[in-house]
C-alpha cells in the first residue's frame, strides 16, 4: 500500500527520488412470500426498527464510496480476521497481510528490541501501516477505521486524500513534516521486507539526496506537505498504488487481496 510498497525491480538505485524508485441482480425479496405475505388491507404502518449494524452499516455508505453491499462484503472480511472479539489487533492484522510467518519474526523482533515501537526502539513498515488504520490510536482496529481507511484506496477517492494518507505514513512523527531521517526510517524498512528493492545503505543514502534535492524546494531539510503534493501533482505514478481497482467491485469479486490470510488467499 502506499508508494513504498510496490514491487517495481531493478530500477531503484538508478531512479530520481525515493517515491519514484518505489513505485510499482439480485431478486428483491419484499416479505410479501408465499405465507408469509402481509394482508395488503392492513393498514398497519409502523416503520421496522433498523438493526444496529444497519445503522451502522448506512453511517459508513454516507460517508464512503462504499455501497451497502461493499460494507457487508468487507464486514465479512474484517469478520474473518478479528474473529470473536470484533477488532484487529496488531498480530492479526500483520498475519493477514503479510503472513503467518512474517506476525512471527516481528514478535521476536519485538522482545528482543523492548518497548512498542513508539519511542523508535522497534519500527518496521507493517507497525507503521497498522498505525494508520488504527486512527484512534488504541492499539485495535475496529470496523469502521477499517472502511474509512480503505475507502482512501478506492479509486473515486480524491488525489488529495490519497497524498495526504501518503505524506502521513512518512511523517512518522506526526508534526506535518518529513524529515531525512524519517524518510530513511521507512524505506529502510521496506527494503528490509521487499525482495524486489534490495539496496545497500549507500544507495539509500543517494536516493534520499536526489529526493530532497528535488522535493524539498524550501531547502530548509525537511518535506512539507505542500512541497509532497507538488511532486504528486507532477508524477501520479509516485502513489499508483494508493488506488485499488477491485475496491469497485466488492459484490462481485470476493476482496482476496487485501489479506493475504483470508479464506482462500493462501497466507502463509
Amino acid at each position: 500500500m502506499g508508494c513504498v510498497a510496490s514491487k517495481s525491480s531493478g530500477e531503484a538505485a538508478n531512479n530520481n527520488n525515493v517515491w519514484s524508485a518505489t513505485t510499482t441482480s439480485s431478486s428483491s425479496h419484499s416479505g410479501a412470500m408465499n405465507s408469509g405475505r402481509p394482508d395488503e388491507s392492513s393498514n398497519d404502518k409502523t416503520p421496522r426498527t433498523k438493526s444496529y449494524h444497519e445503522t451502522v452499516h448506512s453511517k459508513l455508505c454516507k460517508n464512503t464510496f462504499f455501497s451497502e453491499n461493499d460494507v457487508e462484503v468487507l464486514k465479512t472480511l474484517f469478520d474473518s480476521v478479528a474473529h470473536d472479539d470484533n477488532v484487529i489487533d496488531e498480530g492479526e492484522f500483520i498475519e493477514a497481510l503479510f503472513g503467518k510467518k512474517k506476525r512471527e519474526e516481528l514478535l521476536v523482533k519485538k522482545n528482543k528490541n523492548g518497548g512498542d515501537g513508539k519511542g523508535g526502539k522497534f519500527f518496521t513498515f507493517e507497525r507503521r501501516l497498522f498505525e494508520k488504520f488504527d486512527t484512534n490510536d488504541e492499539g485495535y482496529i475496529f470496523f469502521d477505521e477499517f472502511v474509512k481507511t480503505l475507502n482512501v484506496f478506492h479509486p473515486r477517492a480524491s488525489t488529495n486524500e490519497k497524498a495526504k494518507f501518503a505524506f502521513d505514513l512518512y511523517d512518522v512523527n506526526g508534526n506535518g513534516e518529513i524529515t531525512r531521517e524519517e524518510l530513511k526510517q521507512l524505506v529502510s524498512a521496506v527494503m528490509k521486507r521487499s525482495i524486489f528493492l534490495n539496496l545497500d545503505e549507500e544507495a539509500i543514502e543517494r536516493v534520499l539526496d536526489n529526493t530532497f534535492e528535488q522535493v524539498d524546494i524550501e531547502k530548509d531539510g525537511s518535506i512539507s506537505y505542500e512541497e509532497f503534493y507538488r511532486m504528486v501533482k507532477e508524477n501520479r505514478k509516485c502513489i499508483a498504488n494508493m488506488t485499488m481497482p477491485t475496491l469497485t467491485t466488492l459484490s462481485t469479486e470476493y476482496p482476496e487481496f487485501i489479506f493475504a490470510g483470508s479464506p482462500g488467499a493462501g497466507g502463509e
